[in-house]
């Protein structure tokens, strides 16, 4: 596990560029939701905080998982993993969380997105990343591709998956519900 200092810092690090290096190379942040292995673009993270107290809203969809005051300001938080109905048997516990606060030019209000963990910011190339899973119904899928991470185990290399979410299309779908239940 690796923690939510460190990963802010390699953010701070890794945005100093100020973009991508190369327009054949990604860099994104990964985490877990569950078992599964996902990314999202690092231009659309300002921050990873560990968990804090979520104030829960009444009446919020089952996506919002509530608030909380992220250095004075009204931080609206969304279970991913409930935003991609994903069911899990083995429940993480939220005080072992941590919330990816986005780029707020990529939001109209504070948004946070909670994970089980973050792992790494990671730089691959385009040649990593397969398309094809995400393109037969492009306009419906939070799918940008498929990243194929080289891992080492037992002195054997394997392609770990990593699936690359599209997080300006999640926001797009939900936008409106958060703006109405947080009143931002």
């Amino acid at each position: 596990m690796a923690d939510a200092g460190s990963i802010h810092g390699g953010l701070r690090e890794a945005v100093k560029g100020g973009g991508p290096a190369l327009s054949d190379s990604v860099q994104v942040v990964e985490f877990l939701l569950g078992k599964e292995h996902f990314a999202i673009d690092l231009f659309d993270v300002k921050e990873v905080v560990e968990y804090t107290r979520i104030t829960h809203l009444p009446n919020s969809p089952t996506y919002i998982k509530g608030i909380i005051d992220l250095r004075g300001e009204i931080t609206t938080i969304i279970d991913l993993k409930e935003t991609l109905r994903m069911s899990t048997q083995e429940e993480a516990k939220e005080e072992d969380s941590r919330i990816i606060v986005l780029d707020d030019k990529l939001t109209r209000s504070k948004i946070g997105i909670m994970v089980d963990d973050v792992l790494s910011v990671s730089t691959f190339s385009r040649d990593h990343i397969d398309n094809t899973a995400a393109s037969v119904n492009r306009e419906e899928t939070h799918i940008i591709g498929i990243i194929k991470k080289k891992v080492r185990i037992k002195d054997k290399d394997i392609n770990e998956l990593v699936i690359w979410l599209d997080i300006k299309h999640i926001l797009a779908e939900i936008q409106q519900g958060i703006e109405t239940t947080s009143g931002l």
